[in-house]
């Protein structure tokens, strides 16, 4: 039974870190907005100075905001209805509670599709944000979010006896 309670433990936490950042993205959405131009700028690439990616226009920045924080939205909002269902499932057998996962683990794949998937590739990868000044804190942040959102998905994904 333990392990039950970990399992809606730990998708209750994801769910709330994904809904505080993305309260946090809309309380700065300035400050958002001017990171994600930073970001794409190109500004103080000097270790490799060739970006792949284009600078995008305007439109698409707001574009990929509105992806971002959408997807911290669902991960935040369906890993804590997750953690909900998982909850209401406690004491039911195992197959009723292996099935009551499904919503939080659409919720993990929101989180891992967010930090590692945009931020990760797109952002880290694509845009070298490692070797930009302002991009150390989310490259590091974005893979240790993404981590723990693959640990609990893994841990939650164990099925039950």
């Amino acid at each position: 039974m333990i392990d039950r309670y970990l399992k809606m433990l730990t998708c209750t936490i994801i769910g709330a870190m994904a809904l505080t950042y993305v309260a946090h993205n809309f309380a700065n959405l300035g400050a958002a907005h001017d990171f994600f131009i930073y970001v794409t700028s190109h500004q103080g690439q000097e270790a490799y100075p060739v970006t792949l990616l284009p600078v995008p226009p305007g439109p698409l920045v707001v574009a990929a905001m509105a992806l971002v924080f959408g997807l911290e939205l669902a991960a935040g909002g369906l890993l804590l209805l997750g953690a909900w269902r998982l909850w209401q499932a406690r004491a039911a057998d195992a197959a009723a509670f292996n099935a009551a996962k499904r919503t939080a683990k659409i919720g993990l794949a929101c989180a891992i599709a967010n930090w590692w998937g945009l931020f990760q590739v797109i952002a880290v990868a694509g845009y070298q944000l490692w070797q930009m000044p302002g991009g150390i804190g989310p490259d590091h942040g974005s893979w240790v979010f993404g981590a723990m959102s693959m640990l609990v998905l893994i841990h939650l994904s164990m099925r039950e006896d």
